[in-house]
């Protein structure tokens, strides 16, 4: 993590514990800029894990956006401050509630239909209508069972080209975070999606695969063909 980096979410920390724990930790925001280019245009999007909104910043920038809401339990997950997770909460010091305000005012930066809802990702999800977001950014319970729990979920909610995608995809098996690698691609099979990439900068995207390719055009010599 860079301080150049706080400056892009366009507001720095006032409390201290957050900006030690942004500034000593590499939360990988630059690096993840590259999946904007895959949104659509005037698509309703949500982003399931906030924490201090540095990621969120961006999102929330994005005037080719329509609407876009940002859910995280804060406190109601941890209470009054997070666990001790090593310098990425500055060893427990990080308050909930200061993550939440900082969150806050790097989201709501002016333009409309941006939403920030204190609420578990499951709960929200079920009180959503079905196929009614275009693309879902996941960056929340960064576990096996949450992450196949909130897929499960989303597979709904999504409309039917909509875009699935997030953090922490990593094949090690030793990795903290290897059970995001399971859940996505075990959902993936189970549910006929495909991958539009993965592992880059340990971000992943995955979409319905097509029931029906008759339609797609094929390259044949120097012309472009269809199959229909």
């Amino acid at each position: 993590m860079t301080a150049s980096d706080i400056f892009t979410a366009g507001c720095i920390p006032r409390d201290v514990n957050i900006l030690k724990a942004e500034l000593k930790t590499k939360h990988r925001i630059r690096e993840r800029i590259f999946l904007l280019d895959h949104f659509p245009s005037s698509s309703v999007g949500l982003e399931l894990g906030v924490f201090t909104g540095l990621f969120s910043a961006i999102l929330s920038r994005q005037q080719k956006f329509a609407k876009v809401t940002f859910v995280d339990p804060w406190w109601m997950m941890y209470g009054e401050c997070y666990p001790n997770w090593g310098s990425y909460t500055n060893f427990g010091r990080l308050r909930t509630r200061q993550a939440f305000d900082i969150a806050k005012r790097r989201i709501l930066s002016g333009l409309p239909n941006r939403t920030v809802e204190v609420a578990f990702s499951y709960e929200w999800l079920e009180g959503q209508p079905d196929k009614s977001l275009d693309w879902i950014y996941v960056d929340s319970t960064h576990t096996y069972e949450g992450t196949k729990r909130e897929l499960k979920l989303l597979g709904r909610k999504m409309k039917e080209t909509g875009l699935i995608c997030g953090d922490d995809w990593g094949p090690s098996r030793n990795g903290r975070h290897h059970g995001v690698f399971l859940a996505v691609n075990e959902f993936a099979r189970a549910e006929n999606f495909e991958f539009v990439f993965c592992g880059v900068n340990c971000q992943w995207m995955i979409r319905r695969a097509l029931e029906d390719n008759s339609a797609l055009p094929f390259l044949r010599g120097d012309k472009i063909h269809s199959l229909s």
